[in-house]
């Protein structure tokens, strides 16, 4: 009797874990933030949490030490966040694209990844809760040519998830302006990527299976 009680409660967790939702969560607001994970439970991958210190356990010496390596990687996060502002301000002489120029390429990747899929790219769910891009530049130009390339590219990219995925976006929640004043580039997003396991594992198997058939 104990081991079919044992064997219901492992098959109802395991049905449980199969209908559960796997989910991705992008925020960016300054500063991007991702976390993963299913149902309720989310961990969060970017940024990394710091490190409490416990001044009980830890003698001076090794607490300055710690101190000094947070502040090691804080000038280092503050030189990366400046060498992006000057890529953004000279991306051509750099060679780097501008950001309104990677549309085309995040459209490409989603567009690869859905048609692996097949016809599983419907159980993807995208909910976009919060979605402003605010187009700056040096140049008032330079911004009406942004502005444009990034509202064509974002209304493409929306209306081929609406198309191939099961899309939601809450009123109002996407925006393009152009900011002529400040000149600077800003991106407000809150987007949630999910997909029940179970049509996960079936996605997996739909793409393993094409490949093998691919190799024979």
């Amino acid at each position: 009797m104990t081991a079919l009680i044992i064997i219901g409660a492992v098959i109802i967790l395991i049905l449980a874990l199969l209908l559960s939702v796997a989910k991705a969560e992008v925020k960016s607001s300054g500063e991007l933030s991702l976390r993963a994970g299913i149902g309720p439970l989310m961990i969060r991958i970017i940024p990394k949490r710091k490190k409490r210190v416990r001044l009980s356990r830890f003698s001076q010496k090794k607490y300055l030490k710690i101190k000094e390596k947070e502040k090691k990687r804080e000038e280092k996060k503050k030189k990366k966040a400046e060498k992006k502002e000057d890529e953004k301000e000279e991306p051509r002489e750099k060679g780097k694209k501008p950001f309104s120029e990677k549309f085309d390429e995040i459209k490409e990747l989603i567009s690869a990844i859905v048609g692996a899929t097949g016809k599983y790219s419907k159980k993807l769910i995208v909910t976009v809760n919060d979605l402003k891009i605010s187009v700056g530049a040096d140049e008032a130009s330079d911004v009406a040519v942004r502005y444009g390339a990034i509202s064509q590219s974002l209304a493409y990219l929306l209306e081929f998830l609406s198309m191939k995925t099961s899309f939601r976006a809450k009123e109002g929640a996407v925006d393009v302006t152009a900011d002529f004043i400040s000149g600077k580039f800003a991106v407000s997003a809150d987007i949630v990527i999910g997909i029940r396991v179970i049509d996960a594992l079936r996605a997996a198997l739909y793409v393993l299976g094409r490949k093998i058939k691919k190799k024979q």
